[in-house]
């Protein structure tokens, strides 16, 4: 059975993040988050336990998981997840470290009926969740992680199956209706709506294998709803991932009005340097130096759109941590939470904690010192300069 916080949080709703920090953009506060990544959303290079003990070979997403140990077995041991993933002391811990906001990865099956196979059933433990940040003075960012037949072919759209989603009109419009039912569910709840910040449409949808017509009309059109559907000030954000695609590609398609209205939009860029083996071979002074570049170009970009850097972690080729692993990721760590400010909307690192991958894990950083604490303190002298 699941544990819903006791206090009567409706008497005491938090309004504001209550952080202290500088306003970003148009009254929103400086988004300085995580990512509750592996939780509703199953990546099993974050939680491997979870299917250790299923015979080979192992299922590589979750969607193969569900087909795999069919529906009672799946939501039995998802039960068993989500119930103990991420928990509210851990929930307090990241908002004492200086966090603003939690981004939550969902599925969309838990918004609609469909004949993928996908188990659902997190919701409850989503709603627990919010309620836990709305408590200890966090806000949070739904995210549409996952989309019918995948975005991405990627195991966090819930499935490695190929990139089918606009392949099939009825596949798009499942997923309009999912972020229907998704935004809904959301102004349903006073907690819930108080409590969310922004609403991220759709995780890296790879534009380049999409019909991006398709796309963008989905992208356009949850902005709409957005705007009229989830009414508060200041308004909730719509957040568009920018798709594997250059921000100059971006240049000519953001529509030019859409943040001089009441209801405003970013775009989510996610920097990695562990995806592109160009740079596996490069020192950590040439890493360091791709963080300044993506830096200024975050803030050359950010008066066409403001960016928020939606995902970036302390991974690294091996060459760059030359046996000083400690002082590697700190400087690595503190050079990005310098960079990614500039877009004008803030950054959320993936994830919030990781079963055996410390670098993608923020709690495992902090108990390291990898993450400064708090966040403006610098060991290191800057070597970007902006």
């Amino acid at each position: 059975m699941i544990t819903m916080p006791t206090q009567d949080v409706l008497g005491d709703v938090r309004q504001d993040p209550g952080s202290g920090m500088g306003m970003g953009y148009h009254g929103h506060s400086m988004v300085r988050g995580v990512n509750i990544g592996g939780f509703l959303v199953p990546e099993f290079w974050i939680t491997p336990s979870l299917i250790a003990s299923i015979p080979d070979p192992k299922p590589n997403d979750y969607l193969q998981l569900c087909n795999r140990l069919g529906p009672e077995a799946t939501l039995s041991l998802m039960r068993k997840h989500w119930e103990t993933w991420v928990t509210e002391v851990e929930v307090q811990r990241l908002a004492q470290a200086g966090l603003t906001h939690l981004r939550i990865p969902i599925g969309h099956w838990e918004f609609v009926e469909s004949d993928e196979g996908f188990v659902r059933g997190g919701l409850p433990y989503f709603k627990r969740l919010v309620y836990w940040a709305n408590k200890h003075g966090l806000k949070v960012i739904p995210d549409m992680h996952t989309a019918p037949g995948s975005q991405n072919g990627f195991d966090n759209s819930g499935s490695t199956n190929g990139i089918n989603w606009t392949k099939d009109p009825r596949s798009v419009s499942l997923s309009k209706r999912a972020l229907i039912m998704m935004l809904k569910y959301i102004s349903s709840d006073p907690v819930i709506l108080a409590t969310v910040d922004a609403v991220d449409l759709l995780n890296e949808p790879f534009i380049d294998s999409l019909d991006f017509a398709q796309l963008w009309e989905y992208d356009t059109g949850g902005h709409t709803l957005i705007s009229s559907g989830l009414r508060k000030f200041p308004p909730v954000i719509s957040i568009v991932d920018r798709g594997f695609k250059e921000f100059s590609w971006w240049q000519t398609r953001w529509p030019k009005d859409w943040n001089t209205k009441h209801a405003d939009a970013w775009l989510d860029a996610h920097l990695y340097h562990v995806f592109d083996r160009n740079i596996d071979d490069w020192s950590l002074e040439n890493h360091l130096r791709l963080v300044c570049q993506n830096g200024r170009d975050l803030k050359a970009n950010s008066t066409s759109f403001p960016i928020i850097v939606g995902e970036w972690s302390l991974a690294l080729p091996q060459v760059a941590l030359r046996g000083r692993e400690n002082e590697a990721r700190r400087r690595f760590a503190e050079a990005q939470l310098d960079a990614y400010e500039l877009g004008g909307a803030g950054w959320v690192f993936w994830c919030f904690k990781t079963e055996v991958s410390p670098e993608w894990s923020f709690l495992d950083a902090l108990d390291r010192s990898w993450i400064p604490q708090p966040l403006t303190n610098r060991e290191f002298t800057p070597i970007c300069q902006y």
